[in-house]
């Protein structure tokens, strides 16, 4: 009985904080919304802006680790710590000298992560098959195969869109949730 009171002080206690900051919610969903719609519309420079993006996070990375390794005399780690900063800086520097290149490895990337994924999704599923809900896992994971090998064998026409495509079908989806709570916080005045 406990468990459940504490469960609803939570829930509770949420929707006076999405009610108190509705106009926050509804801004940023409406955000979402219009980046999502946008990069549906033009997938192929959300595509080549995610990358860049991560070059740019990559080069971060190397530069932060770099000063922290020197930031830190007689370290055992130092060379361990300079290797992985000059790593990540070679990254991050040729996915943004080379932008092709590197939205071809993220979409490689992507393809064998939903390959992996939904393998694993399908045995899973066979292994809970009586338990409730084990169809829904089932769906998703012939899914995710599905969609990794369709990305797999059209790569050379796929890698252009489909990163910047999923981005935008997620801030899409982001962007409708914001908006339907902070309207839902809204009707429980």
């Amino acid at each position: 009985m406990e468990t459940r009171h504490y469960e609803v002080k939570i829930e509770s206690n949420l929707i006076d904080d999405i009610r108190d900051h509705t106009r926050w919610f509804m801004g940023l969903g409406i955000v979402f919304l219009i980046l999502g719609i946008a990069a549906i519309a033009f997938p192929w420079v959300a595509t080549l802006s995610l990358e860049i993006f991560i070059g740019v996070l990559f080069v971060i990375a190397g530069v932060a680790q770099a000063v922290q390794s020197f930031s830190i005399p007689r370290w055992g780690g130092f060379f361990l710590n300079v290797g992985l900063a000059v790593l990540a800086l070679i990254i991050g520097l040729l996915m943004l000298f080379y932008p092709l290149a590197g939205v071809i490895t993220l979409t490689s990337l992507v393809a064998a992560f939903l390959l992996i994924a939904g393998i694993l999704k399908t045995v899973f599923a066979f292994q809970v098959k009586p338990a409730i809900g084990w169809g829904w896992t089932l769906a998703g994971g012939l899914l995710s195969l599905a969609l990794g090998l369709l990305i797999l064998f059209q790569l050379t026409e796929a890698y252009p869109w489909v990163l910047g495509l999923l981005l935008g079908v997620d801030f899409v989806f982001t962007g409708v949730w914001m908006l339907i709570l902070a309207s839902k916080a809204r009707q429980t005045l």
